[in-house]
């Protein structure tokens, strides 16, 4: 009864509109009618009255040509320039009206208008602007001469304009009554449907009451998977902490992101990790219980309200279940994909009691948890919280450390194993903290790569040590190099300039080899790193592929890109002795590199033992405490300059 109600209010009120509607259109319609007859009457009038002022003009004009041979003084070179400059604005107001040659015949106008043309193109040089000009009698003669042919064409265009103004009014009177005609004839058949058009209206109302519960749905649910989205997922809620605030019970949020899907999305398509999605969600629906709530918050991150909660043994059965779902494999077109969960819990009213804190804990959770090691779940506690603070203060500081210029580079000399010629170094940014004093990049570069930073960092960095670069080379050698770190952030990132790098290496005037990036095997496995490596290596600048052995290896990457150094990770030198495993690797790199035409560096030297074996083996350089420890660039220069490394010797 309440629809059918609605029903009928609406249609009443549709039907009045309607009504009123044509009552308005035509009461316009006939104003309008009207407004054009006059409108039509004032562009006649208009074009016969500037043809009327014309003739009247141009028979001025001849009467004061007239009285100027009679008497030429002054006044009556005045009154003449004055009746010539009327006479002119008559022609140009005649001859700019677009109505003119629509009403009046086309010959007649054509040929008044090239007569007065010519006329004014010929006397024009008699009336010039500015007063001392006077006219002789010559003169007058020739411009009364030139004027005879004018009159008659002049008055024949007054005497045409005034009758065809009145046929053309009485045609357009006519034309208008007939407008007015057919428009109410129209107004009348536009009434009839409409009372067709009711019937339609009865039925899309019908149908309006299913459109907004689809839109009901598009607005609360997700399109994709089917399950409720952010907005109805935050009401619902609130809606159980309501309810659990009046039982007393407990609300579980679990915050859940899934491993690898991005790997999924980027290497099979769109399609493959929409489906991979809506199979995941239909895992999620099984794994819990009908009372709880499975929603889609955006991407690949789910969330689940567990409401009414006495024993919390049920959350870790529903997260070891969720975890088992999803592990198993997801069938696609030609092969089968894996990924695993994070999952981040927290509790009602244990750990907090509203909305934003809630899903906030279990985010903060489900990162806890991804960091461990990813398929797992892991509860919130307040350790998190605090570290969370402690991180956003970090950042925060980090923000401000560049221009409060709390940044400094230490070098670690580079060594010659077969001469101990240091020509070659690494740059290793340090932070000294206003209050934490000084850190080390591993407290602070994560953080960065995680808010961009690590891009005007880079800049930095790179800027930096291009000038130490372009000091030590006049003041150590010739060829001297420096080596620095590159995140895969800061190279794929589109503010990353490379034209800038460019830009320093010119004003400095220093070659691409100044600068050698270090970058893991992992960037090669990014296209678009992979693209600016590229253009990095056509600018001159080395590429040093660091912590090798540890990664990926694989040897394509080595043809592909054009390597100029490899560096030993130092896990395989500590333990450096004959016949050990990491000896057998080491001289298996090295003679691999060599035969591809790459130079090694040996990370990590910390004894004589390990220089000396190294240098049997032919590795190009070493770098390590047995040499040196990472220091400012005036210690740096100190330490080359007395050139004391030399096969074992520990410089100071």
């Amino acid at each position: 009864m309440a629809i059918s109600r609605t029903r009928k209010y609406w249609l009443s009120l549709v039907s009045l509109g309607l009504l009123l509607c044509f009552v308005v259109v035509l009461s316009i319609q006939v104003r309008q009618s009207g407004l054009l007859k006059n409108a039509i009457e004032y562009n006649e009038n208009e074009v016969s009255w500037g043809s009327f002022q014309l003739e009247r003009e141009a028979l001025n004009f001849q009467l004061g040509l007239k009285s100027a041979f009679e008497e030429l003084d002054d006044e009556a070179q005045a009154q003449l320039r004055l009746r010539y400059d009327i006479f002119w604005s008559r022609y140009d107001v005649v001859k700019n009206n677009p109505s003119a040659r629509k009403i009046l015949d086309g010959k007649e106008y054509d040929q008044a208008i090239t007569l007065l043309g010519r006329f004014f193109d010929e006397t024009e040089q008699y009336f010039p602007p500015g007063p001392g000009y006077r006219i002789g009698t010559l003169q007058l003669r020739h411009i009364s001469q030139t004027l005879e042919p004018v009159l008659p064409k002049v008055q024949a265009l007054a005497n045409l304009s005034i009758h065809r103004a009145i046929e053309l009014s009485e045609s357009r009177n006519r034309q208008v009554r007939d407008q007015i005609l057919i428009s109410t004839a129209l107004v009348i058949f536009q009434f009839i449907l409409t009372l067709t058009f009711f019937y339609l209206v009865i039925r899309l109302v019908s149908k309006l009451q299913s459109s907004h519960e689809d839109l009901t749905r598009l607005a609360n649910y997700d399109q994709l998977t089917g399950l409720p989205n952010r907005r109805l997922f935050y009401d619902r809620l609130e809606q159980e902490i309501r309810n659990a605030e009046r039982s007393g019970m407990r609300i579980a949020l679990m915050y859940i992101d899934l491993d690898n899907f991005k790997d999924v999305n980027d290497t099979q398509g769109h399609d493959v990790g929409d489906a991979l999605l809506k199979e995941a969600a239909l895992r999620l629906t099984h794994s819990v219980r009908k009372s709880d709530t499975v929603a889609r918050l955006g991407g690949d991150e789910f969330t689940i309200i567990l409401p009414g909660l006495g024993d919390a043994k049920a959350v870790a059965r529903i997260g070891e279940s969720i975890l088992g779902a999803l592990t198993e494999p997801f069938p696609s077109n030609d092969r089968a994909n894996f990924i695993s969960a994070s999952i981040g819990v927290t509790i009602y009213p244990d750990d907090a009691r509203d909305v934003n804190n809630l899903l906030q804990n279990a985010d903060q959770a489900m990162y806890v948890a991804k960091s461990l090691g990813r398929n797992r779940y892991h509860y919130f506690t307040q350790d998190m919280h605090a570290q969370a603070q402690a991180r956003m203060r970090r950042i925060h500081d980090l923000r401000s450390a560049l221009s409060n210029r709390e940044f400094c580079l230490r070098y670690q000399p580079i060594v010659e194993l077969s001469t101990g010629r240091i020509y070659k170094a690494e740059a290793l940014i340090r932070w000294t903290h206003p209050t934490e004093g000084f850190l080390s990049p591993n407290d602070f570069i994560p953080l960065a790569e995680e808010t961009g930073l690590i891009v005007e960092l880079g800049n930095w960095i790179c800027e930096e040590a291009l000038e130490q670069s372009a000091v030590w080379r006049k003041t150590i050698d010739p060829e001297f190099q420096i080596s620095i770190n590159t995140s895969p952030v800061q190279l794929c990132a589109s503010e990353t300039r490379l034209d800038a790098w460019h830009g320093w290496l010119e004003q400095l005037r220093l070659p691409g080899n100044a600068l050698a990036m270090e970058i893991t095997e992992s960037i090669l496995m990014n296209e678009d790193a992979a693209e600016r490596l590229l253009a990095v290596q056509s600018m001159g600048l080395e590429v040093s592929l660091d912590d090798f052995g540890t990664g990926y290896s694989t040897l394509s990457y080595l043809k592909k890109f054009d390597i100029d150094y490899l560096k030993i990770d130092k896990s395989f030198v500590q333990s450096l002795k004959p016949g050990s495993s990491d000896f057998v690797l080491c001289e298996a790199i090295i003679l691999m590199a060599h035969k591809l035409g790459i130079r090694v560096v040996a990370e990590g030297i910390e004894t004589e033992d390990q220089r000396r074996y190294l240098a049997q083996m032919g590795c190009d350089f070493g770098q390590g405490f047995l040499f040196s420890r990472p220091v400012s660039a005036s210690d740096f220069q100190r330490l080359a300059s007395s050139r004391t490394i030399a096969c074992g010797q520990e410089g100071s």
